[in-house]
C-alpha cells in the first residue's frame, strides 16, 4: 500500500501542468477567435483585391464584350495601345493636371500651414475653412464650381457680364477647361496636405529657430534653411500621395463636363481613369482593352512613384543625416 501511493504524483506536483494545459486552451481558444474576426478582411482582400487584380490582367488579354464569355486575343490590346490617339489625348491632359494642380496644392497647402503656426483674430475660422474641402462632399463642391462657370447664366459670367464684357465659354476651350478643372483639384486636395505640413512644422525643435534668430536670420532665411530642409519628409509624403491621387483624376470631369461621345470639349478633360470609364461601362464591348488601358496607368502611377522615391534620396533629409 505504502508503494502504489508512492508511485502516484502528488496533487501539488500536478497542478502546474493541469495549470499550462489550461492557459494553452484558452491561449488557442483565443488565438482562433483572432483568426475569425480575420477572415472578412482577408476574404476581401483576396475577392476583391487579388482575384480582382488577376482578373482584370487576364481581362486585358481578351476581346469581352457586354454579353458572352471574353475570348482570348494574346496581345492585340496592347498593340492598340501603341496607336490609340485618345489615349494619347487622355494620357497628355492626365499628365497636365498633375503638373499643374500639385504645385499647386503643395504651395497653397505650405502657405496655410505657416499661417496656423500663428495666433490672430479669426485664427479658428481660418482653419475651418482650410478643412472644409476635406469634411463636405467633393460632388457638391464640383457641382458648386460648376454652376459658377456655366456659360449662360453662372455667376463668374455675371460679373463679367456687369462691367460690360463679353461671356466666356470656359468649357468651350482647352484653356479654360484645364482652368477649371486644375482649380478644383487643388482646392478639393489641399487641405488634409496642409495638416500634414502643419503637423511637421510642430515636430521641428524650437531651439533650433532661437539659434537662428540669436544668429541674425529673418523669418525668410529661417523657412527656407531651417523649416524647408526639416519638412522634406512630409513634403515627399504629401508630393507621392497628391500625385498619385491626380493620376486617378475621374470624379471632377465626369461632373464637369457631357459624356464622351456627345462632346468634342470633353477631350480637353479626357483623363485616363474617365477613358476607362467609357470604354468599361458606356461602350461595354470594349472590356478587355479597358483592362490594359487601366493596367496602363498602373504602370504610369509606378513609374513615378518610383522616380519620387529615387529623388527621395537626394532632396529629403531625415533627422538621422545630420
Amino acid at each position: 500500500m505504502t508503494g502504489a501511493s508512492a508511485m502516484q504524483p502528488n496533487k501539488t506536483e500536478l497542478e502546474p501542468s493541469r495549470r499550462k494545459l489550461r492557459l494553452g486552451s484558452l491561449r488557442w481558444r483565443q488565438a482562433w477567435a483572432g483568426y475569425l474576426f480575420l477572415v472578412p478582411l482577408v476574404a476581401g482582400l483576396i475577392v476583391f483585391r487579388f482575384y480582382a487584380f488577376g482578373y482584370n490582367v487576364w481581362l486585358s488579354f481578351t476581346k469581352a464584350g457586354a454579353f458572352g464569355p471574353p475570348r482570348f486575343v494574346g496581345l492585340d490590346n496592347y498593340r492598340r495601345l501603341m496607336s490609340d490617339s485618345q489615349l494619347v489625348v487622355a494620357l497628355y491632359n492626365t499628365v497636365k493636371f498633375a503638373a499643374i494642380a500639385v504645385p499647386g496644392v503643395i504651395v497653397l497647402a505650405l502657405l496655410c500651414a505657416l499661417l496656423m503656426q500663428y495666433r490672430f483674430r479669426g485664427e479658428s475660422v481660418f482653419r475651418a475653412v482650410v478643412f472644409l474641402p476635406a469634411v463636405c462632399l467633393p460632388t457638391a463642391i464640383i457641382l458648386v464650381f460648376g454652376w459658377m462657370f456655366q456659360t449662360q447664366y453662372g455667376l463668374i459670367n455675371a460679373m463679367i457680364n456687369a462691367v460690360g464684357a463679353s461671356p466666356v465659354s470656359w468649357f468651350g476651350s482647352e484653356s479654360g477647361v484645364t482652368f477649371i478643372v486644375s482649380m478644383i483639384v487643388v482646392y478639393l486636395s489641399f487641405s488634409v496636405p496642409a495638416i500634414i505640413l502643419y503637423a511637421g512644422m510642430q515636430d521641428i525643435p524650437s531651439d533650433v529657430y532661437e539659434a537662428a534668430m540669436l544668429d541674425g536670420a529673418g523669418p525668410v532665411r529661417r523657412f527656407f534653411s531651417i523649416t524647408l530642409p526639416l519638412l522634406t519628409p512630409s513634403l515627399f509624403f504629401v508630393i507621392l500621395t497628391t500625385t498619385i491621387g491626380i493620376l486617378k483624376l475621374f470624379d471632377t470631369v465626369y461632373l464637369l463636363l457631357p459624356p464622351v461621345e456627345h462632346s468634342v470639349s470633353t477631350n480637353y478633360g479626357l483623363t485616363l481613369v474617365y477613358y476607362y470609364y467609357y470604354l468599361a461601362f458606356v461602350d461595354a464591348g470594349q472590356r478587355g482593352y479597358a483592362a490594359a488601358v487601366s493596367l496602363f496607368l498602373l504602370l504610369l502611377i509606378l513609374g513615378v512613384s518610383f522616380v519620387l522615391l529615387r529623388l527621395q534620396r537626394r532632396f529629403v533629409h531625415y533627422g538621422e543625416d545630420g
